[in-house]
């Protein structure tokens, strides 16, 4: 009878996820995750097949466990992928500020296609337009996020949330071709449950 399994992939990728957070990304080694988990390298070779399959299911677990957002809100998604960059730096840095091979997708979104489909209906945008001004927030936020998760900026809650509603003021304008404040005003009223 084979011995009794101690040490499970959960186990292991909560493992991997707390050298990350201590050390950072290049402390992420088959070793030093069974140092910190106490055992050999066997129950870690034992439940992934490599450190590159290990390294690709961390990248869907931190996806899955930090990233992935059920806010109703647009702001609201923005305000969690900033804070995660605040506040898992070395996590931050892990998933997107690494080099990507060809073919990679260049920035993971696991909130996109629900966001997409709420700018869509608020601001009765065709998909390809509401994509489109997704993307235009994507990059604002992605330069705020690395800015923290790289110490060289650090914004106040306050800054953060006055940020993001003023390039959203900016690129609402553009997309829906607002021609006065009266317009802007209708169409953030239209879409103040996005900014919550």
């Amino acid at each position: 009878m084979p011995p009794k399994k101690h040490i499970f992939r959960e186990d292991i990728l909560n493992a991997a996820v707390n050298l990350v957070q201590e050390q950072g990304a290049l402390a992420l080694s088959v070793r030093n995750i069974a140092k910190k988990l106490n055992c050999s390298t066997q129950p870690i070779y034992s439940e992934f097949e490599n450190m590159e399959t290990l390294r690709d299911e961390l990248m869907a677990y931190i996806r899955e466990h930090y990233l992935c957002e059920d806010a109703e809100s647009y702001k609201q998604v923005a305000l969690s992928f900033l804070n995660f960059a605040r506040r898992e730096k070395n996590l931050f840095q892990l998933i997107y500020l690494r080099q990507r091979g060809p073919g990679e997708t260049l920035f993971e979104d696991p909130n996109e296609a629900k966001t997409i489909h709420k700018l869509e209906v608020n601001l009765e945008l065709p998909r390809k337009k509401a994509a489109e001004m997704h993307r235009r927030m994507q990059y604002y936020c992605y330069s705020m996020a690395v800015m923290m998760a790289t110490c060289y900026l650090n914004f106040s809650e306050k800054e953060i949330n006055e940020e993001l509603t003023e390039y959203y003021r900016i690129i609402l304008s553009y997309y829906k071709q607002v021609k006065s404040e009266e317009e802007l005003q209708h169409w953030l009223e239209r879409s103040r449950n996005l900014l919550i």
